[in-house]
């Protein structure tokens, strides 16, 4: 969405045009349900913070990345644009049954290879999901399970996701700083080269999301 069209749904919801839900799920690209903004909303009344509490880093790239600055409100601003993003990210991560489909193994297979740490999962309600990181359309992403082995069980997921996916200044591809799944999908590592890319997860902050 251009900031044309962010403009133009915060003006059709201040107009009561359009309802928050639709304003929010347009602003944020991507389309909220009734059960997902509810989190959002449970995740707000839960929040102690204090509203005049500093942003953590994470919370204000959030708002850059939303167009939004920080004023009064940005702590809930940014909380709002953590939960959506976590949602989103629920949307696309695979179920044990999902990823032994993509994989072509059995869901023992995928439960031993969690157990292992050579596949990354973290537990939402009942369930427990794999982030899509990890997986090419047809199957896992060559030498990730070393990199998966060395983050922490406990780290949030939205931290595990941006590691893997996000650009890092010491993994180059074509000249251009690359992510890590994107520098282990450019071509063949070796594990002196694999262990690049883990000393980047070992040199992670794990900090709150």
């Amino acid at each position: 969405m251009t900031s044309a069209e962010s403009l133009d749904a915060r003006a059709q919801f201040r107009s009561g045009a359009i309802s928050f839900e639709d304003a929010l799920g347009r602003v944020s690209r991507f389309p909220l349900t009734r059960e997902q903004l509810a989190e959002v909303l449970d995740n707000l009344a839960d929040d102690t913070s204090s509203p005049t509490a500093a942003l953590s880093d994470h919370d204000a790239d959030l708002l850059d990345a939303a167009g939004l600055i920080e004023r009064p409100g940005a702590l809930t601003a940014a909380t709002i644009a953590r939960d959506i993003a976590m949602q989103q990210l629920v949307a696309e991560s695979l179920s044990v049954n999902d990823a032994a489909e993509r994989v072509g193994v059995s869901t023992a297979r995928i439960r031993q290879r969690l157990a292992a740490r050579t596949l990354w999962a973290y537990k939402w309600g009942a369930r427990r999901l794999l982030i899509p990181a990890q997986f090419t359309d047809d199957g896992v992403v060559p030498g990730v399970d070393a990199v998966i082995a060395r983050v922490r069980p406990d780290a949030h997921p939205l931290e595990v996701q941006a590691l893997l996916t996000l650009p890092q200044p010491t993994l180059e591809v074509g000249g251009e700083p690359a992510s890590i799944v994107g520098w282990l999908l450019s071509g063949p590592r070796s594990d002196a080269e694999i262990a690049r890319a883990t000393d980047i997860v070992d040199a992670a902050s794990w900090g709150a999301v």
